[in-house]
């Protein structure tokens, strides 16, 4: 049982480097996937009939992230004054399964969000939950998520602007998940709302509240009408579900992020874009047949932990593996803008292109945006190719972003307290 207890019992000392090892929730896997596979027909009605090929893919990806036999690469530091070197494993990058690769992105998308993407102003963090009638959908076909998202936000900007007064421009980020605590399947959406927007003079008009039951009653509505347009669900049902005096649909807008607040707006990025499990959380019964899942209280469980059958738990886990190609947030921190991103309104990618000729948007963008516009503006004269060796997007973003990363993964007070941190190199 020890050796199961070393990941949440680790005491490393902070800004120490910690060796990757295999995780429990790997070991996990190596026992139990070939059993998962072998009676997968049982659990269909929550991995989908014709998903085993994206799992297994996925998941011998992930039994493979950390092991040196696998590939690995060579850190080295650039500074001529220091030899400090080692090695690292190739990480699969298998995200909403692996917490280790899921960490690493969702420390890059925080940076992206306080540092090149959200203005200098107050925001609300918005979350639609959906009632339990109408999650098997979700379940079953992963592109409503997509289609509700260009529902949300033109829906809350009709509000802002009745709430103005005046027609207003405001912006948006929307992302969605599919687990709730426990790992429980629980479709929702988190979306970051500009608190307010700019009206035709190019003046910010601050909107800090809105109705909270007319808000309630036009999100259900809303959802209601799509689902029924679709033909998912009957006249019968929707007018049963417009009636209901607890419906289920779920509108928290008490999550503020202040102007001021770098830090909030990173912590908040992050946690829209967190994996649906920590390893802190889970524990190993000693011969691996089950497994303890520790959490806050959760009222509608009415208790802090839940015992899973070892076999049940990796179900539950998968179910929330996104289909091939999904994009569950907007993700562009090395400079890519996917098909589908969510971002709206002044965040999309269209809008942000024009921010530097306009002046109120300008003085208010982060100085992560302003800094990469001036490099990419920016003459290099004098100069020749072999002085300025060319860079893809990705490259730089990796190199600027390496000691960052390892300092908040290892809870370094600084970059320069992790040896050579500041100027690695990985070499394969």
């Amino acid at each position: 049982m020890a050796d199961q207890l070393a990941f949440p019992l680790d005491a490393t000392p902070p800004g120490t480097y910690r060796q990757r090892g295999t995780s429990s929730l790997q070991r996990l896997f190596r026992t139990h996937f070939p059993e998962l596979t072998a009676r997968f027909e049982e659990f269909t009605k929550r991995l989908g009939r014709f998903r085993l090929g994206r799992i297994r893919k996925a998941v011998e990806a992930f039994l493979e992230c950390g092991d040196y036999t696998r590939g690995l690469a060579r850190i080295t530091c650039t500074n001529p004054e220091c030899t400090e070197e080692y090695f690292r494993p190739f990480s699969c990058k298998v995200f909403h399964l692996c917490p280790s690769c899921s960490q690493k992105r969702t420390l890059l998308f925080g940076e992206y969000m306080n540092e090149r993407l959200m203005l200098l102003l107050p925001h609300r963090q918005v979350v639609f939950t959906f009632p339990k009638v109408l999650r098997l959908f979700f379940r079953h076909d992963r592109s409503l998520y997509g289609e509700l998202c260009k529902l949300l936000y033109p829906m809350m900007q009709r509000l802002y602007t009745e709430a103005a007064g005046n027609p207003i421009e405001g912006a948006a980020v929307i992302a969605y998940a599919t687990s709730g605590d426990f790992v429980r399947w629980n479709p929702h959406f988190h979306a970051v709302f500009l608190e307010g927007g700019f009206d035709r003079d190019g003046r910010f008009v601050h909107v800090p509240s809105l109705d909270s039951v007319k808000l309630g009653q036009y999100f259900r509505s809303t959802v209601i009408g799509f689902f029924l347009e679709r033909r998912l669900i009957d006249e019968r049902l929707a007018k049963n579900m417009l009636a209901w005096t607890h419906s289920g649909f779920s509108v928290d807008r008490t999550v503020k992020i202040p102007a001021t607040s770098p830090k909030a707006r990173a912590a908040l990025a992050e946690y829209i874009a967190r994996p649906p499990l920590s390893l802190k959380k889970i524990l190993l019964e000693e011969h691996g047949r089950s497994v303890l899942y520790r959490s806050e209280y959760n009222p509608y469980f009415k208790t802090n932990q839940k015992l899973f059958p070892a076999i049940e738990f990796v179900v539950d886990l998968l179910q929330h593996l996104p289909d091939s190609g999904d994009h569950l947030i907007p993700w562009a921190a090395a400079g890519r803008s996917p098909a589908g991103a969510r971002r709206y309104g002044l965040y999309s990618s269209r809008s942000r292109g024009t921010w530097s000729r306009k002046p109120y948007l300008l003085r208010l963008a982060p100085e992560g945006w302003k800094e990469q516009h001036a490099l990419q503006s920016e003459p290099h004269l004098g100069q020749s190719h072999e002085q300025q060796p060319h860079l893809s997007v990705s490259e730089k973003e990796t190199r600027s972003a390496w000691a960052r990363l390892i300092a908040k993964v290892y809870e370094a007070a600084r970059p320069g307290s992790i040896p050579c941190a500041a100027s690695a190199v990985a070499r394969r």
